[in-house]
């Protein structure tokens, strides 16, 4: 018996990285998992199934449940729909785990305004999308409990790395009688490796 069984997450970003290793611990511990990767290249560009799919077959290797999303945390439709899978095909959502990120890693002198638009899109707009269509649910639900975002590079320090990703504190402790609650850290993630 698991501490999750009965639970259902969505991991965003979770087809290698930070967010492999966040859906493999919860689905290991016994909660249901949605992951979500777009499956681009590591500066976000491109797409392909192959990413969520790899990670929803170690879940499913090891006895656990697991199904694959492709969409685009930047897009509300795909945001709106990863939350919808979850509740669709597992009942509920209990976690978000807002973590998809790209890399243009470039000092500011290479950045251009189009490399920074997508980071944007990405990080910002991609991380409240899905944080708001998760809370919406937990709100409609009338339970749920746990949004978590993190970044394989939030805490590297590194100048060349200037990837805006929000710091949120959704508080639903309005609505549950359990609030969430944040903490940070860093991991080796292969985002951490290579830049110019």
């Amino acid at each position: 018996m698991g501490l999750l069984d009965g639970k259902v997450a969505v991991v965003t970003g979770a087809g290698g990285g930070l967010g492999e290793t966040h859906a493999l611990l919860l689905a290991k511990e016994g909660a249901a998992v949605v992951v979500n990767d777009l499956g681009g290249a590591r500066d976000g560009s491109g797409g392909s199934a192959s990413m969520a799919d790899q990670v929803v077959n170690k879940i499913k290797a090891a006895g656990g449940k697991a199904v694959a999303d492709y969409g685009n945390v930047a897009s509300e439709a795909d945001a709106q729909a990863m939350v919808k899978r979850a509740v669709d095909e597992f009942g509920k959502i209990d976690f978000m785990i807002a973590n998809a990120g790209i890399l243009r890693d470039k000092s500011f002198k290479n950045m251009t305004n189009d490399m920074w638009d997508v980071v944007v899109d990405v990080h910002l707009r991609g991380t409240y999308l899905t944080v708001k269509a998760a809370y919406d649910q937990m709100i409609e639900q009338g339970e749920g409990g746990s949004i978590v975002v993190t970044s394989s590079l939030a805490t590297l320090g590194r100048p060349t790395m200037a990837q805006p990703k929000p710091v949120l504190r959704v508080s639903l402790a309005a609505y549950f009688k359990r609030a969430p609650s944040t903490a940070f850290g860093s991991t080796s993630s292969p985002l951490r490796h290579g830049h110019d």
